[in-house]
């Protein structure tokens, strides 16, 4: 029997608006969250920073698990072109963002081959290029920007458009007009714990054309079940947003297994050459 409407008489007046405001649904986001315990995690970094002297975080934790997860599974290392073609990466590079101008603008440090470099590359390089751009020295990010400032209003959504083309769907790669080519890579990580932020998602960059955001919040005390006892532990929540066109259900959760087992196994981060042997079996005996 052929399925049959009749109209739908007691809708409520915002129905009737929403109905009228809104297109058909064609954002192909998902999204989710999990929460992980980070006790260990949280003495590990200490540890790390006694032994070697450099400053690790849980942003750079987090990009090396994120790293790990991808190379994984490198079919969902992977953009969507030409409207509809979907190809992948030969390499996992992260964009890590970064605050600017006291926190009232927004960059990124990119990290080419992400899963190939050990904990202390990936801290090395992030330090090195947020360093750059908070002082004014990162080339692509003053070209960029400085185009934005200057261009008027009306112009910058057909400049994005352009750009969107020529790194995206051409790949070309124009650094000396602060245009590298694919300019996020296979993810964007963005720490927004510093500013006390509980939960949040964030939205896709149509430029980005990367398959996972990915917000680092706040380690904050919380209920956490261990070992069929009720304890307050550090945990870390983490919030992503999926293109559901390369990322469903099913893979999102093995992407967040392997996160898992990097965060809360932390010994698993110094599977590379990143501190003295003697350091390195030390720290994971005791991770």
């Amino acid at each position: 029997m052929p399925t049959t409407f009749e109209p739908l008489a007691n809708a409520s007046t915002f129905r009737r608006i929403a109905a009228a405001m809104w297109r058909q649904p064609s954002d192909p986001s998902i999204y989710g969250s999990m929460d992980l315990d980070v006790t260990g995690t949280l003495r590990f970094m200490e540890r790390y920073r006694q032994q070697t002297g450099r400053r690790l975080t849980v942003t750079h934790v987090v990009a090396r698990a994120v790293a790990q997860a991808f190379a994984r599974f490198p079919d969902l290392n992977a953009k969507v072109r030409f409207g509809g073609r979907l190809e992948r990466r030969r390499t996992v590079d992260l964009f890590v963002s970064v605050a600017t101008d006291g926190g009232k603008d927004l960059s990124g440090a990119r990290v080419e081959d992400a899963a190939d470099k050990d904990l202390g590359d990936i801290i090395t390089e992030l330090e090195s290029r947020a360093l750059d751009i908070r002082k004014g020295k990162d080339r692509n990010y003053e070209k960029s920007r400085g185009t934005f400032r200057t261009l008027p209003w009306w112009l910058a959504r057909p400049l994005m458009w352009l750009t969107d083309v020529l790194t995206n769907e051409l790949h070309l790669h124009l650094p000396t007009w602060g245009l590298p080519r694919d300019p996020f890579g296979t993810a964007v990580i963005t720490n927004v714990g510093p500013f006390g932020i509980d939960t949040a998602f964030a939205p896709f960059l149509p430029i980005a054309r990367c398959p996972m955001l990915l917000l680092v919040t706040e380690v904050k005390p919380r209920a956490w079940v261990a070992g069929g006892r009720l304890e307050v532990r550090p945990v870390l929540r983490l919030c992503a947003t999926f293109d559901h066109r390369i990322i469903d259900g099913f893979s999102a959760g093995r992407i967040a297994s392997v996160v898992r087992d990097y965060v809360e196994n932390p010994g698993m981060l110094l599977d590379q050459e990143d501190v003295p042997v003697t350091q390195r079996q030390t720290a994971r005996a005791q991770a």
